[in-house]
């Protein structure tokens, strides 16, 4: 990867002062929770016990406490108080932000550093990956009206300006945004009318993505009172993998899964780094998305083929199981032949073609979470040889098990804009 801003070291490194503690910025939602677990994860690796979970609106109020200031802690998270940001910048405290008020500099000032999600990375792979069936006539996406959110909308800028860039690049003009933000505000009948207004007269099979899976729930929900089909006629890919959100859906919602755990993990060593009076400034950690969890919601599979739907359903349930093409024939309760044609008809795909896309994302979240050698992921997703799934895997990544492993733990250092 590409490094371009690692500050070098300015003095020899000291030990962790005995009295330090790290507080971690705390949050409700999937990229907060996964992050929080890879900073803690890393913590209790190191022994490092003295991390505290705390809101920022405490972190606030704990800073007007002497005997706080007077300790040596570290802050690792979401901060966008710019008073208190100045105050920790004044009083010297190591900084690991999850964000950046974009034209503030931030990154830029000594003890502060940034691990943030490669967000222009997440707009190319939803696009790649809609574009990909070619069987969409058309894409948008949602919400527009972020601007209004300011400064804590520059993920949701950068993820749109890739999406649209990546289409272009495939001689694809998206639809005018959806307006989500706007639409939710009103009651279920004015959000269902101003939604069916908006989508009429757009081309279908129509495929939305939504900046996370929060939107793609909603969008979900509007597609319900407005009795449209999804997938047949719109089919919606969120961001962040929530299972809360993704698959107790009408129609489960297909994401884009983010290696926020490893980002955590990132964001404690950079902490330890600042800690130990190693002094750092315009350091950031991009983390890429690393595959799409399909589900239903950008499936080829028409609702009304009970067939290929349950094919779909049932892959996509066992994909951590051993499983071979009549485990999923007898399944669905239909002979081979038959779910075999209508699979290829409607997704593209042979069984044993969806059940490896299956596996696959299964295989990336072993490489991700455990150590497992390529051998034993191999026997226990059912692969018929390490050497198969060696292939298959290549093929799929364009690169090795080791090295996309590789990846995941060495994040990428370069410029956040």
């Amino acid at each position: 990867m590409k490094r371009k801003s690692a500050a070098k070291a300015a003095a020899p490194l000291h030990p962790i002062p005995k009295d330090s503690w790290i507080e971690v910025i705390d949050g409700e939602n999937e990229f907060d929770r996964n992050f929080r677990a890879g900073v803690l994860r890393a913590a209790g690796e190191a022994g490092f016990v003295r991390v505290r979970l705390v809101p920022e609106g405490q972190l606030h109020e704990d800073w007007k406490d002497p005997d706080f200031r007077a300790g040596p802690p570290a802050v690792i998270g979401a901060l966008w108080d710019r008073a208190l940001l100045r105050e920790l910048r004044r009083a010297g405290v190591p900084c690991v932000l999850t964000g950046v008020r974009e034209g503030e500099g931030t990154t830029r000032a000594e003890n502060r550093a940034v691990c943030s999600t490669d967000n222009r990375a997440v707009g190319r792979m939803a696009a790649e990956y809609l574009l990909g069936p070619g069987r969409f006539r058309s894409f948008a996406f949602a919400p527009a009206g972020y601007e209004e959110w300011g400064a804590q909308a520059w993920w949701i800028r950068r993820r749109a300006e890739a999406f649209a860039a990546t289409l272009a690049a495939a001689g694809k003009t998206p639809a005018p945004p959806l307006p989500i933000p706007s639409l939710v505000r009103g009651a279920g009948r004015i959000a269902r009318d101003a939604f069916r207004e908006w989508a009429e007269p757009i081309p279908k099979p129509l495929a939305i993505f939504a900046a996370n899976d929060l939107f793609a729930r909603q969008i979900a929900v509007l597609c319900d009172l407005a009795h449209v089909r999804v997938p047949d006629e719109i089919a919606i890919l969120g961001v962040d993998n929530d299972e809360t959100l993704c698959e107790t859906a009408a129609t489960p919602l297909s994401s884009i899964a983010l290696e926020t755990a490893r980002l955590g993990r990132e964001a404690f060593a950079l902490a330890v780094r600042m800690l130990r009076g190693e002094r750092l400034s315009g350091i950031v950690s991009l983390c890429p998305p690393s595959h799409v969890a399909e589900r239903r919601s950008t499936s080829a599979a028409p609702l009304e083929d009970a067939f290929v739907a349950r094919a779909v359903d049932w892959i996509s349930a066992h994909a951590e199981e051993p499983m071979e093409v009549p485990d999923v024939v007898a399944a669905c309760g239909t002979s081979r032949r038959f779910l075999e044609r209508r699979m290829r008809t409607l997704t593209g795909r042979t069984i044993l073609e969806t059940i490896h896309e299956k596996r696959l994302g299964a295989v990336v979240r072993r490489l991700r979470d455990t150590d497992e050698p390529a051998g034993l992921v191999s026997d226990k997703l059912g692969f018929s040889s390490p050497a198969a799934l060696s292939a298959l895997f290549h093929r799929r990544f364009g690169r090795s098990m080791r090295d996309f492993r590789a990846d995941l733990r060495r994040l990428p250092l370069e410029d956040l804009v």
